[in-house]
C-alpha cells in the first residue's frame, strides 16, 4: 500500500498542476497485468473520493480528481 499511496500522491500532485516528475511506464502498459476490472477502477475512484472528502478537499476539487481518473479508465482497462 505504501507504493499505492506514493503514485496516487503524484497522481494528485500532477492534476493540481504540481510537480510532475513521473518517469515510469504509461497507464496502458502499466496496468496491463493487473487484470483490472470496471468493478475494481470503480472502487479505486470512491475511495480515493472519501478519502479526500474525510480530508476536507473541496467538493469540485474532488469532482475534478474524479472526472480525470475517468478520462483515462479505457487505458487502466486496456481497452
Amino acid at each position: 500500500m505504501d507504493k499505492q499511496a506514493t503514485k496516487q500522491k503524484a497522481f494528485l500532485s500532477m492534476v493540481f498542476s504540481g510537480p510532475n516528475h513521473y518517469e515510469g511506464t504509461d497507464m496502458r502498459t502499466g496496468h496491463a497485468h493487473l487484470g483490472i476490472t470496471d468493478e475494481h477502477f470503480d472502487a479505486v475512484v470512491e475511495n480515493l473520493a472519501a478519502t479526500l472528502q474525510e480530508l476536507g478537499v473541496d467538493n469540485d476539487d474532488i469532482g475534478e480528481v474524479a472526472n480525470i481518473a475517468e478520462s483515462v479508465r479505457d487505458e487502466v482497462l486496456n481497452r
